[in-house]
């Protein structure tokens, strides 16, 4: 064993200039890999250090994935590690995986080294107390038509046929986004099964001893009562669910509402062995929960030195940058099939022709997307990129007590949402940021009087912000949001924080009696209307995008904003640009808030008092009620 926890190195890759593959060079140099590489042969430690070495063209993610594994190696042999690599696992499964017949052409096909890595890495490390497979969720992304479904078909039926040997009534699930999709993966399921059944005799014994019969919903053994089965993102089961193995297929899909891993994973608590593995390309709707976990897992991986997601495996092929689209030469990073002779020539034809044609159609960015599997915008009217969005959110804390503030309001109307932004204008060396809070009042009127209903209609997970204090949710019987709920809120966190309001900026045209409530309690402030014409937003809303594209917009890690922004388009005329949305489900409530409070923030840096009095610094009437200031005026000015 090795003596102490010292003999580990540790990184954080996400600090700039510390890349895996230089250090693992670094590393092997001084033969700290040494002992790995005389003991472990086996699939995934030789793709990493294939990976690691650059004798493999290998994404970002993939270089951190593989380097975690190596250095997990080294770490299982501490005693306090509680985690081991087992290669008796992985050459059971290795071996399963030469029987399976590929789902086209209906005879076994031989793995490359990343396939037989993927294997591996999921059913090899395990727990040194139990034996039990180490990762209960898996993330597994490539480039579409990239053969994950041959992979998917291995996993299940080996989990089913070879694991769940001895045991009685375990569910295992395939999860299609629809019912087409479902039936179809379920064919690929019976296929393999039958072509076992039909030509190896150790498992037309074992189907034959078990009563295994194959139908369009599930695989199902009449002896021991085991079933895989057939599922839809939608179909609403999973709470009652409590599989051994389940595999969402497409889980960038819309179809998945936000909170679908948890309803699995709390039916599968006792299960021995258990996993959900999530599979899918890249999809252009970022509101999912797959990229909620492709932003967490992104930064879980680059932290070597952190064991937070330890039963969490990320496995993610991507391109590293937009400038590789004209480098056919790295779309491997994507599409690591093309390392298949076979299937290179067919496979690299057509993606540049797919390239070709979606770049004179003008939708290049959907090839990107789809193809080579990195989440971007995909419609040319979206108004931010995503990497913008994210850049943006920080878990640097900021102290807002007695600051300056400008404050918009978009107020809603029925079942939308209303919201306050705050925008804190700040100097962080020369440059001029905002940090932005906003407030969102949730009204489920038209929701059933649900929160989950509501969730799952607009993309947002309302409690996760609530329980954050990005929003507050209707506490009315009829489930509307009252001025009342609004302007309390607005009052005591402008209180409770000493904050000096700057500036009020509101559209009169639906805020007229909430406004008249606040300004009775607000003298001091001033409130500011502004009209929502393309003439008046077009300034201060292309002066958003700017600031967010030179990454002088900060703001904490709240779902409704990133959600707000990655839905908002630009609605282009002849006058100038506004914000918009596609559908009316999508939310954008927060983004118009800040638009009008950025109108009158941009002139804080220069000219911060261009709301008071022309030469003070305070509002001369500040703290005086109306009937004091009409005394003030006729005492000395005999009106």
């Amino acid at each position: 064993m090795t003596s102490s926890k010292d003999d580990i190195k540790e990184f954080d890759f996400n600090k700039t200039g510390i890349e895996p593959d230089l250090e693992y060079a670094k590393l092997d140099k001084a033969g700290y890999w040494d002992g790995i590489k005389a003991t472990y042969k086996d699939p995934a430690t030789k793709y990493a250090i294939k990976v690691l070495s650059g004798k493999q063209i290998a994404g970002r993610k993939i270089k951190l994935a593989m380097f975690r594994h190596l250095n997990d190696l080294k770490r299982s042999q501490l005693d306090s590690f509680p985690y081991n690599y087992d290669l008796k696992a992985v050459r059971s499964i290795i071996k399963f995986s030469k029987l399976c017949p590929d789902v086209e052409s209906g005879i076994p096909t031989p793995l490359l080294l990343w396939q037989d890595a993927i294997l591996a890495l999921i059913n090899g490390w395990r727990s040194k107390k139990t034996s039990e497979k180490l990762f209960t969720y898996v993330y597994l992304s490539i480039g579409r038509a990239n053969g994950k479904t041959y992979l998917i078909n291995i996993l299940l039926m080996y989990s089913y046929l070879i694991e769940n040997q001895g045991k009685k009534n375990l569910d295992f699930a395939y999860v299609g986004t629809n019912d087409k999709i479902s039936k179809k993966g379920m064919r690929y399921l019976s296929s393999t099964l039958d072509y076992l059944g039909q030509n190896l005799e150790p498992f037309k014994r074992l189907i034959d001893e078990q009563n295994i019969a194959a139908s369009a919903d599930l695989i199902q053994s009449f002896s021991n009562k085991s079933q895989i089965l057939r599922l839809t993102a939608g179909s609403g089961k999973f709470d009652s669910l409590h599989a051994t193995l389940s595999v969402l297929d497409e889980y960038g899909d819309p179809a998945y509402s936000d909170g679908v891993i948890s309803r699995m994973s709390s039916g599968n608590v006792h299960q021995y062995n258990k996993q959900i593995i999530a599979t899918s390309s890249a999809y252009e709707n970022s509101n999912v929960p797959m990229y909620a976990d492709y932003k967490r897992l992104s930064k879980a991986v680059s932290e070597d030195n952190n064991r937070q997601s330890d039963n969490e495996l990320f496995l993610c092929w991507e391109q590293d940058s937009l400038d590789e689209t004209s480098k056919p030469e790295l779309w491997v990073k994507s599409n690591p099939l093309l390392d298949l002779p076979a299937m290179h020539d067919r496979l690299m034809a057509g993606l540049n022709a797919e390239k070709n044609r979606q770049e004179q159609s003008g939708r290049l960015t959907w090839f990107q997307n789809r193809n080579l599997n990195m989440w971007l915008k995909v419609s040319q009217s979206k108004f931010l990129e995503l990497d913008d969005i994210n850049k943006a959110v920080s878990d640097v804390p900021f102290n807002i007590d007695g600051r300056d503030v400008y404050v918009g309001l978009d107020l809603s109307h029925l079942d939308d949402d209303s919201s306050l932004a705050f925008l804190f204008p700040y100097f962080d060396g020369d440059k001029q940021k905002v940090h932005i809070i906003q407030h969102s009042f949730v009204p489920t009127a038209h929701s059933q009087g649900s929160i989950s209903i509501k969730s799952k209609r607009d993309g947002i997970n309302y409690q996760l912000a609530c329980d954050k204090g990005f929003a507050s949710i209707s506490h009315n019987e009829d489930g509307f949001i009252d001025n009342d709920q609004i302007a309390a809120y607005f009052n005591d966190y402008v209180e409770q924080h000493n904050l000096n309001v700057k500036a009020f900026v509101y559209d009169a045209w639906t805020a007229r009696v909430l406004i008249d409530m606040l300004e009775a309690a607000n003298q001091e402030i001033p409130f500011i209307s502004l009209a929502q014409k393309v003439s008046s937003l077009d300034q201060p809303t292309r002066l958003l995008e700017k600031m967010f594209i030179r990454g002088l917009i900060t703001f904490n890690d709240d779902p409704i904003l990133t959600a707000s922004l990655s839905n908002a388009i630009v609605w282009p005329t002849n006058a100038g640009i506004k914000i918009d949305k596609y559908a009316k489900s999508q939310k954008i409530d927060c983004v118009d808030a800040i638009v009008d409070a950025l109108s009158e923030s941009q002139y804080w840096y220069t000219d911060p008092n261009r709301n008071e009095p022309e030469g003070t610094s305070k509002h001369p009437f500040k703290g005086k009620s109306n009937e004091d200031v009409s005394d003030y005026f006729i005492n000395n000015f005999g009106f």
